[in-house]
């Protein structure tokens, strides 16, 4: 491998590139699996496990695609509930 490759693959390998890449992995495998887990309880005709299975994975596909956003609601809900805001 040519030597300006390799400080090129180096430059990209940062702190904030590997938690945005581990959290969108580990986020997606996680949403497939409620995904997953929905539909098992669709077909046993378990409305409730499956409403609330949908609700936790538009939460979790919120926290991987949209994570700022994610942390300025919960920080404003966090003020408001300790009094801080």
């Amino acid at each position: 491998m040519e030597p300006h490759r390799l400080v090129e693959i180096a430059a990209l390998t940062t702190g904030s590139e590997l938690k945005n890449w581990i959290l969108v992995v580990v986020g997606n495998l996680f949403a497939a699996f409620l995904a997953v887990r929905a539909v098992g309880h669709f077909i046993k005709d378990e409305w409730g496990k499956m409403i609330t299975l949908g609700v936790a994975a538009v939460f979790v596909g919120a926290i991987i695609w949209v994570p700022d956003a994610v942390k300025d609601v919960l920080t404003g809900v966090w003020g408001k509930v300790s009094g801080s805001a």
